[in-house]
C-alpha cells in the first residue's frame, strides 16, 4: 500500500462531518529542502505548490468544499505572517474564522525526484514523498495523518506492484504523474465522511 495512515483520537470521538477543508501551503522537508539542488530538478516552490494544488483538487472531487493553498496564504500574507512556520493552533483559527473550514490540512514535500529518460525507458526512475495531517479548525486537534512514499518500480522488478500505477505499470511516469497518483490514493484514505 503507497499510503501510510493513523488515525488520532479526536477522530472517533462524536463530532459534525467535515465540511470544507482549507488546505495550507505545503512546507519543504528532508531531502527536497537540502541544498544544493540540481539545475535539472523541479524547484522545491513548485514541487509544493503542484502537491497542495493536486490534494486540493482531490478533496473537492470527493464532494467536500475546499479552501486552496493560494487562498490560505493570501490570507497570512494579509495578516501579515507569511512565510512563517505555520503552526497548527494559529492557522485553523484564521481558516475557520475567514473561511469558515471546520478542517486543516497541513502538509509537507520531502522528495520530488523526476525520472531520467523517457516514459519507454529510464535511468532513475520518479520518487515522491509527502505527509499531509488533518486537523479540527479552530481547534487544531489532530485527527489523521498520512504519508506517501514512492520510487516507482519497474516492471521486472516487481510484477505484482506495478499494475497499481497509472497506465497499469507499462510506462515510467514523471514526478507530476507520480504526485497526483499519490495525492489521490491519500484523499481515498482521508476520513471525510
Amino acid at each position: 500500500m503507497p499510503v501510510e495512515s493513523r488515525d488520532f483520537p479526536a477522530l472517533h470521538e462524536s463530532r459534525e462531518p467535515i465540511t470544507r477543508i482549507a488546505v495550507a501551503p505545503f512546507q519543504v522537508t528532508g531531502r527536497l529542502a537540502q541544498a544544493p539542488v540540481p539545475a535539472t530538478a523541479t524547484p522545491s516552490s513548485v514541487a509544493t505548490a503542484l502537491v497542495a494544488r493536486y490534494m486540493a483538487e482531490a478533496i473537492a472531487a470527493r464532494g467536500v468544499a475546499v479552501v486552496s493553498a493560494d487562498d490560505v496564504a493570501l490570507a497570512f500574507t494579509v495578516e501579515g505572517s507569511a512565510g512563517e512556520r505555520l503552526v497548527p493552533r494559529a492557522v485553523a483559527e484564521v481558516v475557520a474564522a475567514k473561511f469558515g473550514a471546520d478542517a486543516l490540512l497541513l502538509g509537507s514535500v520531502s522528495r520530488f525526484d523526476e525520472r531520467r529518460g523517457q516514459a519507454a525507458g529510464t535511468l532513475h526512475p520518479a520518487s515522491v514523498g509527502f505527509e499531509v495531517t488533518l486537523y479540527t479548525a479552530p481547534g487544531a486537534e489532530k485527527l489523521w495523518k498520512g504519508v506517501f512514499s514512492e520510487t516507482q518500480q519497474a516492471l521486472s522488478e516487481n510484477i505484482l506492484s506495478t499494475y497499481r500505477y497509472p497506465g497499469g505499470g507499462m510506462r515510467w511516469l514523471s514526478a507530476e504523474e507520480l504526485a497526483r497518483w499519490g495525492v489521490e490514493e491519500t484523499v481515498l484514505q482521508l476520513p471525510i465522511r
